[in-house]
């Protein structure tokens, strides 16, 4: 019997030939970046940082108690059953026993560790706890140590159903409630970086009763408004967000960047610490922006071992939902009928910063590529309790520097102290 095919509608036809024309330029992209390394002049180099080349491949605990700080391991489960990991860097000053606990919320495709890649005396989890702070480091639905709920498994469709707003709906409010009830303290202290920032502005939102949990918000980078983004990757995501989103639903993938053992040897083989330049760090540069004069190679290259991290890919198309949107909204589901049934309206809903009353104090890199320093300036005349706004002095700082630059401490972490120590003379 003869089988009749129907003609594609040139509609199809032609966004699936776009669609594949952008994934070959892409790929002549990378394949190019890789031509050149292997031309790349050998080079060694030395770290600013006290850490080695094992760092990537230990978990966020391990790299606490490797560098001799005290541990608590705790959970938390929110009101949608997430079971989410919340470790502790207990205060060692009594000085600071009454101080307000300090929560590190990370940023997309991220974890724990960034708050400890660049080691003791540098990064800001360690500081922190230097000066007496009793520091709280949390994990995201779905990332590498969070990757656990009450009755959903972590490998089907429905538990990687959110985006970020769920997680600064649930994950978020439900951390901090944890947090006061076993500190007995009734207001934290609270440090974002990029999507770490964005989920505290939809907690306090949607639920501004947590402006009252919070003594005062440092948002490193903060990614609300993502118009003018110079990411030639990120770009081209925001672009075809859709038709890939539709795609990865269509082969069964519904999250990105599942964790592999085999990632940080793979990174060894590909990207040679003795190589000046490697593809990975090139493919940093096109996502982030560049800084090689700000840029550790140690670091980075321990960098790889822990990011990225477990995401969803709903988590995704809402980043770039806001580059098309150029407004800070609820997640939008393509149509307006399905708009209707979760909001009752055919366009999410915006989120009114003007509920978001927590003293907010701002970082933002000159040469972010994710987040344009106009985006920061739109979010800072929104805010209703703008303590500062700060850029980095280092015109080349970028998105990634906030975790990992040679001068981070001296340029956004200590200038964070000072600023808590005079709170706290007040």
């Amino acid at each position: 019997m003869e089988t009749i095919s129907r003609p594609r509608p040139p509609l199809m036809i032609g966004t699936m030939l776009k669609f594949t024309i952008k994934w070959i330029a892409y790929i002549l992209v990378v394949f190019s970046l890789t031509v050149v390394e292997i031309n790349d002049v050998a080079c060694a180099h030395d770290s600013n940082f006290a850490i080695d080349e094992t760092d990537g491949t230990l978990q966020t605990s391990e790299l606490i108690r490797k560098y001799g700080y005290p541990i608590e391991n705790h959970e938390v489960t929110t009101s949608d059953g997430y079971i989410l990991s919340l470790i502790r860097i207990p205060s060692q000053r009594q000085s600071k026993k009454d101080s307000c606990p300090m929560l590190l919320v990370h940023g997309f495709a991220a974890s724990s560790a960034d708050f400890l890649l660049i080691g003791p005396n540098n990064s800001i989890a360690y500081l922190l706890a230097d000066n007496g702070y009793d520091v709280w480091l949390v994990d995201l639905r779905g990332n590498r140590y969070s990757r656990r709920h009450q009755y959903l498994h972590s490998e089907s469709k429905e538990y990687w159903d959110f985006s970020w707003h769920e997680i600064g709906y649930y994950d978020v409010p439900a951390t901090i409630d944890r947090i006061l009830e076993l500190t007995h303290c009734k207001r934290l202290y609270y440090i974002g970086v990029s999507q770490g920032a964005t989920v505290f502005f939809v907690m306090v939102t949607t639920q501004p009763e947590y402006n009252g949990k919070v003594a005062r918000m440092y948002a490193l980078s903060t990614s609300l408004y993502m118009q003018f983004i110079r990411s030639p990757i990120f770009r081209w995501v925001a672009e075809n967000a859709s038709v890939l989103k539709a795609f990865l639903d269509k082969v069964g993938i519904w999250r990105l960047f599942p964790d592999n053992s085999a990632h940080y040897n793979i990174q060894k083989i590909l990207c040679p610490r003795h190589k000046k330049r490697t593809i990975c760090a090139r493919l940093l540069e096109l996502l982030y922006g560049p800084n090689p004069r700000g840029t550790d190679k140690l670091a980075q290259y321990v960098y790889a071992g822990h990011n990225p991290s477990e995401i969803s890919t709903k988590q995704v198309l809402h980043f770039a939902q806001l580059n098309r949107a150029e407004r800070f909204q609820q997640f939008d589901y393509g149509h307006d009928k399905d708009n209707l049934i979760h909001y009752g309206s055919p366009t999410p809903p915006v989120y009114n910063l003007t509920l978001a009353t927590v003293p907010v104090v701002i970082y933002y890199g000159l040469n972010d590529w994710l987040i344009h320093p106009r985006n920061v300036i739109r979010l800072k005349n929104e805010l209703v309790n703008l303590v500062s706004i700060n850029a980095v002095e280092d015109p080349d700082f970028n998105h990634l520097d906030f975790v990992l630059a040679k001068q981070v401490r001296s340029l956004v972490y200590e200038k964070i102290l000072k600023d808590l120590e005079q709170l706290e003379a007040q």
